[in-house]
């Protein structure tokens, strides 16, 4: 008979060995398209890192298991937000891509602590993180390239004027609840 501890090491070990086998799958495939590996998949060395650590996390037990689990996920979100940088050498995204890395990578790791432990609160509470990631994802991804023009990809005509229209609806919205919470007795 196994102890506890026995049987977490085996998590952690087939954990270990998926990990193994996602890095040599992709060595391989990398080998066999020729692909400069230092400059295309240096992400790699952020991301196996990450998912290792998530790996420890889901075999581990306790708020340390949680921990490493929330740690591992935006270690690993890191990585997969710098590969798809260095794939499109657009790195100045990380003015938004931050909210992925922060919020929704802490929220993968939780919700799955919570999937794999039948724990519903830390699954739903992942899922809202996740949730929250990608809405401030977006919201900032849609200020910085629509509003500002970070990208360079601006279209030089109506969208120079969509701060200052945002910032006047926003005071008149402003002002508005206030008149109107003023006339209530």
């Amino acid at each position: 008979m196994e102890d506890d501890g026995g049987r977490r090491w085996l998590g952690g070990e087939a954990a270990l060995g998926a990990l193994l086998l996602v890095l040599g799958t992709l060595v391989l495939v990398g080998q066999a398209l020729e692909l400069d590996m230092g400059r295309v998949g240096w992400p790699f060395f952020v991301i196996v890192p990450g998912l290792g650590l998530l790996g420890l996390g889901l075999a581990g037990s306790g708020r340390l298991g949680e921990v490493l689990a929330m740690a591992g996920g935006v270690v690993a979100m890191a990585g997969l937000v710098l590969l798809v940088q260095n794939a499109t050498d657009r790195f100045d995204t990380w003015a938004y891509a931050w909210a992925l890395v922060v919020v929704a990578g802490a929220g993968i790791g939780r919700w799955l602590v919570g999937v794999t432990r039948g724990r519903r609160d830390l699954a739903a509470s992942g899922g809202w993180l996740i949730a929250a990631g990608l809405g401030a994802f977006l919201v900032f991804a849609v200020f910085f390239e629509v509003v500002i023009g970070i990208g360079g990809r601006g279209d030089g005509g109506t969208g120079r004027y969509v701060l200052a229209v945002l910032l006047i609806l926003a005071g008149l919205v402003l002002l508005g609840r206030r008149l109107l919470a003023a006339r209530r007795p």
